[in-house]
């Protein structure tokens, strides 16, 4: 489990400020799309539920409109879903919605597709690609309901800090795609990531955020939140709402 210290931005170069463009080049996972697509090859995903955005555009197409707010229905969306099985029983509990997962790890897509194959849930997509990278092209402004960010790597190593998820631009695009009343949870079982978080995230006007004192938040346990009860340790939850 995760008992290191944690690291804070302290200075310019730790989030180079100084060069947005290749700031935000050097904080996505797997480098740029449009880099990607020109010097890269499609990662070995498959399933019918699984997409790849980054080399495929029609796929990136297809995620847009799933993600319309002409769709009556709820939209949630998963940053991260690992092995899938919160979002598995999540679905199973809450029929009637949309879901999109986005995950850079192709193992965890082909692995998470087949779950929900198994389960079958099939309006749903996962995937491989950076969220930061294809959610400002798919996602229109109030059509989000939930976004859920569930023990994002903390990125301990002080060169690592500029790939953490929660950075304040992030965090202001995310309060644009979401509805009024909709809803940004994250969950952690990094003290100090929580309260990173929390510090970033009661930055933006438009959220209101509190430390939730129950972590579980009423939703089905993630893997590793069962880990963490397995061996003791506390996790945390950090919930904005949007105004």
């Amino acid at each position: 489990m995760a008992m290191r210290d944690f690291n804070l931005p302290e200075t310019p170069a730790d989030t180079e400020v100084l060069d947005p463009a290749r700031q935000k080049r050097k904080r996505l996972i797997g480098g740029s799309l449009e880099l990607r697509r020109q010097n890269g090859k499609p990662s070995q995903v498959h399933g019918p539920l699984v997409l790849d955005p980054v080399f495929y555009p029609d796929q990136e197409q297809t995620l847009k409109t799933y993600c319309s707010p002409s769709d009556p229905r709820p939209l949630l969306i998963e940053i991260g879903f690992q092995m899938g099985e919160f979002a598995a029983a999540m679905l199973e509990q809450t029929p009637g919605v949309r879901y999109v997962g986005f995950e850079v790890r192709a193992k965890y897509c082909n692995e998470t597709g087949a779950l929900f194959e198994s389960k079958g849930l099939s309006d749903v997509w996962l995937a491989l690609v950076d969220a930061r990278e294809v959610m400002p092209r798919v996602l229109e402004p109030g059509s989000v309901d939930t976004l859920f960010v569930f023990f994002p790597d903390p990125w301990w190593k002080p060169r690592h800090i500029k790939k953490r998820l929660l950075y304040a631009d992030f965090i202001a695009d995310c309060a644009v795609w979401l509805k009024p009343g909709g809803r940004l949870l994250l969950k952690t079982d990094v003290l100090g990531y929580a309260d990173w978080a929390e510090g970033e995230l009661r930055g933006e006007s438009r959220f209101e955020t509190k430390r939730l004192l129950d972590p579980t938040a009423t939703l089905p346990p993630t893997l590793r939140e069962r880990r963490c009860a397995f061996h003791g340790y506390p996790t945390y939850a950090v919930e904005a709402i949007r105004l």
